[in-house]
């Protein structure tokens, strides 16, 4: 034996050196949080198809629906491993072809399913607009290709508060695949890959989400003219904070004690501002602050079996809105309790049964 090996035998681990490695969010627990934030959207959304749009979803807090924090959430955590994957020397090809095979399956078959199973069974035979096979033919690839995700399907559903409207839900995916080409753009250029001008840019892009919500609320006028305009802006701040958070990630010091302060601190800013401040954005901004701070906060303490957890999440997606509305239209007169549960049920069921048709069968391995 070496003196080497000798000097080894019974050393202790160099903990300083471990508190001076950069900090990583741990990812073990990233395809679960994706599961309960799909959910939580699943959750909003079926609880109002019985009531329509203009109308709040159950769980709805500080002003906002579980469903619109949950989308930006779920864009914060794109942001975030697009910034992730790149660091890692991706190439563009790679990167594209990763998120293409994460989410296309999963449209595909769920679009297919709409046109030839859901539209000729639900279709009226009375409808006053019919749609012919061509016609969901174009619907089909429009769809897929997300030139028109989310289109209505005349015959189907005509009288529902949501009219027409099969997949509703995948209306963000567009945005999804047009944020990703930007990002792409800024890292080739440089200009995200730079801590401090990433930051400066995403409190830019919050400010400016605030100033320009809070200007569209008092000015009709205004407001009309941006409305199209703020999904995009929306989701845009959302994903350049999860590319922020990536680039950051080192000076992340995350632990029990500190996730559950800020989490409170920011829940008790949210509540003073709901409550006795006159309405701003910027209670959106504190209540995506909270649930984000909870997110990484999950990611962080996840246990290691949670690396085992199916990548059920984007089939979950595409399950969700579809079953709400079948279901309110076969059970037209349950209570709104009984609607969620229901649909929340049979959109698992047709999450798990559309996942193992993709022979996507395979657990989420471990991410360091």
């Amino acid at each position: 034996m070496t003196r080497v090996e000798q000097s080894t035998i019974g050393a202790t681990p160099d903990l300083s050196a471990a508190r001076r490695r950069p900090y990583t969010v741990p990812l073990h627990g990233l395809a679960a949080l994706r599961i309960l934030i799909v959910a939580a959207i699943g959750l909003g959304y079926a609880s109002t198809m019985q009531l329509g749009p203009q109308n709040a979803e159950m769980g709805r807090h500080w002003g906002y629906d579980p469903s619109w924090y949950g989308i930006q959430m779920l864009f914060i955590l794109s942001g975030f491993l697009a910034a992730r994957s790149m660091s890692k020397g991706r190439s563009v090809r790679e990167f594209f072809v990763s998120r293409i095979w994460s989410i296309w399956p999963a449209l595909i078959a769920a679009t297919l399913i709409s046109v030839l199973i859901i539209y000729p069974i639900m279709c009226l035979p009375d409808a006053p607009v019919r749609m012919s096979m061509a016609d969901l033919t174009v619907y089909f690839f429009k769809t897929i290709f997300l030139i028109d995700p989310g289109g209505q399907m005349p015959g189907l559903l005509d009288d529902a508060k949501y009219m027409c409207l099969l997949q509703g839900a995948i209306w963000t995916l567009r945005w999804g695949f047009l944020l990703h080409i930007a990002f792409l753009i800024g890292w080739k250029m440089r200009i995200l890959q730079s801590p401090k001008i990433v930051f400066t840019l995403c409190i830019a892009a919050i400010a400016s989400y605030v100033g320009i919500v809070d200007y569209a609320v008092s000015n009709a006028a205004f407001g009309s003219t941006i409305e199209p305009f703020l999904p995009a802006i929306r989701l845009g701040y959302a994903y350049l904070v999860g590319v922020t958070l990536l680039v950051w990630q080192s000076a992340l010091r995350f632990n029990k004690r500190r996730i559950l302060v800020s989490s409170a601190a920011i829940a008790l800013a949210a509540t003073g501002f709901h409550l006795w401040f006159p309405w701003s954005a910027t209670q959106e901004i504190l209540g995506v602050a909270f649930w984000l701070t909870l997110s990484f906060g999950f990611l962080h303490n996840a246990p290691q079996f949670l690396q085992r957890c199916p990548r059920l999440a984007p089939a979950l997606y595409v399950s969700i809105w579809p079953t709400a509305q079948i279901i309110v239209a076969l059970l037209p007169n349950h209570t709104q309790f009984t609607m969620i549960a229901i649909s929340m049920l049979f959109a698992g069921i047709s999450a798990v049964i559309l996942y193992l048709l993709l022979r996507q069968a395979r657990v989420q391995p471990a991410r360091l």
